[in-house]
């Protein structure tokens, strides 16, 4: 991939030029001779960033305004690293247009994606009510009546993407989103396949263990049955208000184990009905051959 060309920014109050190639978008950026702070980056593509929403370690996320059609957008915008790397792009834009190419009210928009100062970007739905993990982490263990119908709500948008042929690859509860109304929907369709070759590194895995179906761990190919097992541990986390897996399992033959023997809901959260437990507890089968 060519290196981008160099991005110039003249100082608002004096006038120097600046080079501001290396700098983050929206970054406040001090003169060198007046020492004034200069806005830079702001205009991405044919959007405007208005505010930072979210950081991480493979993107940023801003409020944008989308000046073609008027609209607020959320705008992810790739670090070097990965809008480098053609492949996984590649792979990544591919999932990114089938997403696009269906609605459904429990799945994340996504308009278009593109590319500004040599960095990729992907334009979502603006959804404004915060992730579930933020639920989650809040209050701990959330009442069953209340988590009902957002698993029902959940589900129905991967069965929507599954009949599309998508796979989501990374559920959790921070790409489960939470709309005005409190309706979920979930975002990062296939964002999973720009860290992974085939198989997950240690680093993604550790990233959010409970999570992650075994069939990730063994290096198995994924299938929908793998986004059922990381639902089914993001219900149990909040139905029970802790994670299916003990914390302190911080080695992958650990988590392995720990994966076979994962504690029944019933035994974590006594108060739950039965056929929620049964759900849960069949979603987290050790092996997508056992039930799932």
């Amino acid at each position: 991939m060519p290196e981008p060309e160099q991005t110039i920014t003249n100082c608002g109050t004096c006038g120097n030029a600046m080079n501001v190639t290396a700098v983050a978008p929206f970054s406040n950026v001090e003169c060198p001779t007046c020492g004034a702070k200069e806005r830079v980056k702001t205009e991405f593509g044919h959007y405007t960033l208005t505010r930072r929403l979210a950081e991480g370690g493979m993107s940023l996320v801003f409020v944008a305004m989308d000046n073609t059609l008027g609209r607020e957008v959320a705008l992810k915008i790739l670090n070097e690293a990965y809008s480098a790397d053609e492949k996984r792009i590649t792979a990544f834009e591919e999932e990114a247009r089938i997403t696009a190419s269906f609605s459904h009210p429990h799945v994340v928009r996504v308009f278009t994606t593109g590319r500004a100062f040599g960095r990729f970007y992907i334009a979502m739905e603006l959804v404004p009510g915060g992730h579930f993990e933020h639920q989650i982490r809040e209050r701990g263990k959330i009442p069953e009546a209340e988590i009902l119908p957002f698993a029902v709500q959940v589900a129905e948008g991967l069965e929507a993407a599954r009949a599309a042929g998508l796979i989501h690859r990374d559920i959790k509860p921070g790409n489960i989103l939470l709309d005005a109304q409190g309706s979920a929907k979930i975002v990062d369709f296939g964002l999973a396949l720009l860290t992974k070759d085939g198989s997950a590194t240690a680093q993604e895995i550790w990233a959010t263990p409970y999570y992650v179906p075994p069939e990730t761990i063994e290096g198995h190919p994924e299938d929908f049955r793998s986004d059922l097992y990381a639902f089914g541990a993001t219900l149990y986390h909040a139905l029970a208000g802790k994670p299916p897996c003990d914390e302190d399992t911080m080695s992958t033959d650990k988590l392995r184990e720990a994966k076979k023997h994962i504690r029944s809901l019933r035994t974590a959260a006594p108060d739950i009905t039965d056929d929620t437990c049964a759900i849960v507890d069949q979603a987290m089968a050790y092996g997508v051959d056992k039930s799932r």
